[in-house]
């Protein structure tokens, strides 16, 4: 195995280890408050088939009537976190229903998680929920062609990934992407998206404990099947102003400097990267910063009713 995939086994070791000690702390309280959503909300179409896999079941917030096309509403799908092998959709149902709420057809995918799959495994179940949306989403009232991808922590990368990977027609499962529909934007929050940035392995370093052995042996499994595992890799080959858009004409990034989990250069880094190639991409950075949140505050907190990070979600969307 070459150093640079060791290397990139290793940041992704340490990241499961402390998204896994974060979940533990408060993932029973916002777990039971979303299911409780999830059970009662009434604008809710629920494990809608997308593929013939048991991972590819996804969720649709949408109005329970018909919808004349003048009327279509704006889409967004969400890709959840949990560092690969955590979580799931109705996990993030308050989320789904802002979104509903606020104009929005919001669609909820569940993708597959280690140890039933590898990387490339969980960018196949994004990019076919991404097509499904597109080729079915006005069956629920929802543009086709006004279609934001955001993402969350793991779920940002997966979202950057499977894009970028469709764009350029890369492998993936011995299989070459075809492109995507272009989205309307990506809007990626707390992701790790550069894993060759030595200040992401010495901030994992920072107050952690031994990393158990078998974490490691769990991300070599994850890996070993994957060429391209970082979105800002898959850009590096890519000539200075070669490119007039990758996938989408817009990336939101949101990082806070409470994020102990990913540091900031991950997304500093993956930005440099599109603007350097394709400078005619927006490229909007909001850095949440003296306000104390943490990798997981934007979005747990909207499941507890916190007003000031659903509105902040929200101006993400929007932007």
């Amino acid at each position: 195995m070459k150093v640079s995939q060791l290397f990139t086994l290793f940041i992704l070791s340490l990241f499961i280890f402390k998204i896994e000690a974060g979940f533990n702390s408060m993932n029973k309280q916002a777990q039971k408050i979303n299911k409780d959503n999830y059970n009662k909300e009434q604008n809710l179409t629920k494990d809608i088939k997308f593929g013939n896999t048991s991972s590819q079941y996804l969720d649709v917030y949408h109005d329970k009537v018909t919808k004349t096309s003048d009327e279509l509403k704006p889409v967004v799908i969400y890709i959840h976190g949990g560092a690969w092998f955590l979580d799931d959709k109705y996990m993030y149902s308050i989320l789904g229903s802002v979104l509903h709420e606020e104009g929005y057809v919001a669609v909820l995918p569940n993708y597959v998680l280690f140890p039933k799959g590898v990387i490339d495994d969980m960018v196949v179940d994004v990019y076919k929920a991404i097509q499904w949306t597109y080729d079915n989403i006005e069956q629920y009232g929802g543009d086709k062609n006004r279609i934001i991808l955001s993402g969350h922590s793991a779920g940002a990368h997966l979202a950057a990934l499977t894009v970028l990977k469709a764009k350029f027609g890369l492998k993936n499962k011995n299989i070459y992407l075809s492109p995507l529909p272009n989205l309307e934007k990506l809007v990626l929050m707390n992701g790790p998206y550069d894993f060759d940035d030595f200040d992401f392995i010495s901030k994992f370093f920072t107050g952690s404990n031994n990393i158990e052995r078998g974490i490691v042996e769990k991300l070599v499994t994850i890996l070993s099947f994957s060429e391209y595992v970082s979105p800002t890799d898959v850009l590096k080959p890519y000539s200075d102003n070669s490119l007039t858009d990758l996938g989408t004409t817009k990336f939101n990034l949101y990082w806070a400097d409470k994020d102990n989990i990913v540091q900031e250069s991950s997304a500093i880094n993956f930005m440099k990267q599109i603007r350097r190639v394709s400078p005619s991409t927006t490229v909007n950075y909001v850095f949440n910063q003296g306000n104390n949140y943490d990798h997981y505050t934007l979005i747990w907190d909207i499941s507890f009713g916190k007003e000031e990070p659903k509105q902040m979600f929200l101006e993400l969307i929007r932007m």
